[in-house]
C-alpha cells in the first residue's frame, strides 16, 4: 500500500469560541485525540494539522502523538481549500498520497478510512447516500494540478460508504450534542467526562442545584407554585428549600408581589438575583476547572495511552 499522510484542517470556529472545541469529550478521550489515534492505528504518517497561531493548548494536548503543526498567521482569512493546499505542500515530500479531513468530523469509523485507503486512484472521495463528503484522498503528484484547476481536471473515483459519520460535521454546541446522541444510538456510547455538583454548606448543605433551579423557575414564572410544578416538586418542599436557604443566608431570596391587574405572585429579591447569578458563575468556573483536571488525568483516555 502506498505511504499515506494526512492533512487535518481546523474549521472557522475551531478556536477562540466556546461553542466549539477540539478537546471536547468524544469516546473515551477527545475529538482531536480520537481522530489522531484512529489515523495512527491505520499507519497514516505524517499527520499534519493546519491551524491558527494560537494552537498551544492543542499542541500540548497532542504532545505524545506524532503530529506536526503548521501555523498560519492568515488562518482566518483563508478558505478551507487554501488551508489544505498549505498542508499538502508541507508534507508532499514525505508520502505518496495525502488524506484530507476537517477536524470537525470525529465520528468517521476506522473501516471507512480502510475502505478509502484500499482504492488506488489519483483522486478518491467518499460518498454517503449520494452526497460527496470527506475524507478526500489525493496522490501528491496530482495534487498541484488539482489545486491549480480548482478541483477540476483530475478524474474522481467515488467510494460509496455506509458510514453516516462522514457527513456528521460539528461546528456548534448544538451540533456537538446531536452528534453525541447519534453516536450513542449507533452503539458508540456516551463520552466520559466529569460531572460537578456544587453545594453551599455551613454545618449542613443549604443551597445546591435544586434550590438554584427553583429560584430560576420562580424568576421566569413569577410563582412558587408554578416553579414547583415545573420541577415535579410539591409546594411544601419548595417552600422548605427557600426557607432553609434564607435562614442560613440571613436575608430573603424571594418576596411576594402585590396583587393588581396582573394578579399577585412571587419574585426574587435583589439579593436573591445576585445569589443565583453568582452561584451559576461559580458552577461554570468549577466545571471548567474540573474539565481541565480531567484532561490532565484522563485526557489520553481512561485506559491511558501515554
Amino acid at each position: 500500500m502506498r505511504k499515506t499522510g494526512a492533512v487535518l484542517v481546523a474549521t472557522e470556529s475551531f478556536s477562540g469560541k466556546e461553542t466549539w472545541n477540539p478537546m471536547l469529550p468524544f469516546g473515551d478521550s477527545t475529538i482531536a485525540l480520537h481522530i489522531i489515534t484512529t489515523l495512527e492505528e491505520l499507519n497514516v504518517s505524517p499527520i499534519l494539522i493546519v491551524t491558527d497561531s494560537f494552537s498551544e493548548k492543542l499542541e500540548e494536548h497532542l504532545f505524545y502523538n506524532t503530529v506536526q503543526f503548521l501555523k498560519s498567521e492568515r488562518f482566518e482569512e483563508t478558505q478551507m481549500a487554501e488551508r489544505f493546499k498549505m498542508g499538502a505542500r508541507a508534507i508532499a515530500g514525505e508520502c505518496q498520497r495525502i488524506l484530507f479531513l476537517p477536524m470537525n468530523l470525529p465520528a468517521i469509523l476506522p473501516d471507512t478510512y480502510r475502505q478509502m485507503l484500499m482504492v488506488d486512484a489519483k483522486y478518491v472521495r467518499a460518498v454517503y447516500e449520494g452526497t460527496s463528503a470527506f475524507p478526500i484522498l489525493l496522490y501528491c503528484e496530482a495534487a498541484e494540478q488539482f489545486w491549480k484547476q480548482d478541483g477540476k481536471g483530475v478524474p474522481i473515483t467515488h467510494v460509496e460508504v455506509k458510514d453516516e459519520g462522514v457527513v456528521r460535521g460539528v461546528n456548534t454546541k448544538e451540533e456537538y450534542e446531536k452528534l453525541i446522541q447519534w453516536n450513542y444510538e449507533r452503539g458508540g456510547g456516551y463520552p466520559i467526562h466529569p460531572l460537578v455538583r456544587v453545594c453551599l454548606t455551613a454545618n449542613k448543605v443549604f443551597f445546591g442545584p435544586g434550590t438554584a433551579q427553583l429560584l430560576e423557575n420562580i424568576e421566569k414564572t413569577g410563582s412558587i407554585q408554578e416553579a414547583c410544578v415545573q420541577m415535579e416538586m410539591s409546594y411544601s418542599k419548595g417552600s422548605r428549600l427557600i426557607k432553609k436557604a434564607e435562614r442560613q443566608l440571613g436575608f430573603p431570596v424571594t418576596e411576594r408581589r402585590a396583587g393588581g391587574l396582573g394578579g399577585g405572585g412571587t419574585m426574587l429579591t435583589r439579593e436573591g438575583k445576585r445569589l443565583l447569578k453568582q452561584y451559576k458563575s461559580l458552577v461554570e468556573e468549577v466545571q471548567k476547572s474540573a474539565d481541565n483536571l480531567y484532561q490532565d488525568y484522563f485526557g489520553k483516555g481512561i485506559r491511558g495511552k501515554q
